[in-house]
């Protein structure tokens, strides 16, 4: 690859930023990356700072993500428990239909999340495996 500036010059890395080729005449060493000098210095340090900050993260980023399966499931127990308290005062007074409706559309919501919590906890185990 060439330096983008200098397309004579074999280019000694790439821009953290931008992409382009850059030589040594060219090139900002960040230490954890190359920048072109006075173009992509404070981009690239940004974007230095935007990985470190997710590394340092990545533990608390899996937590929650572990604990967004469990509040799934608790809205998919929620809205069964409330759809059968609906189908029961439904059947309770025939007048109240629209009871028996809402009730059934509950507890076809939380049969959903159900389903979809197991699903993100098989894919999340799945992901998690050696080897995948």
């Amino acid at each position: 690859m060439r330096c983008f500036h200098h397309a004579e010059r074999e280019a000694d890395g790439t821009c953290k930023s931008c992409g382009k080729g850059v030589c040594s005449e060219c090139a900002v060493d960040l230490d954890r990356g190359l920048a072109c000098r006075g173009r992509c210095e404070a981009n690239a340090r940004a974007i230095i700072d935007l990985v470190e900050r997710n590394i340092q993260n990545s533990g608390v980023t899996a937590r929650l993500i572990q604990q967004n399966g469990s509040v799934r499931s608790g809205a998919g127990i929620f809205h069964i428990a409330m759809g059968i308290l609906f189908l029961v005062w439904g059947l309770s007074d025939t007048r109240l239909a629209l009871l028996l409706v809402m009730g059934a559309g509950f507890i076809a919501y939380g049969i959903y999340w159900l389903l979809l919590a197991r699903k993100l906890k098989k894919e999340r185990q799945k992901s998690q495996a050696p080897g995948a």
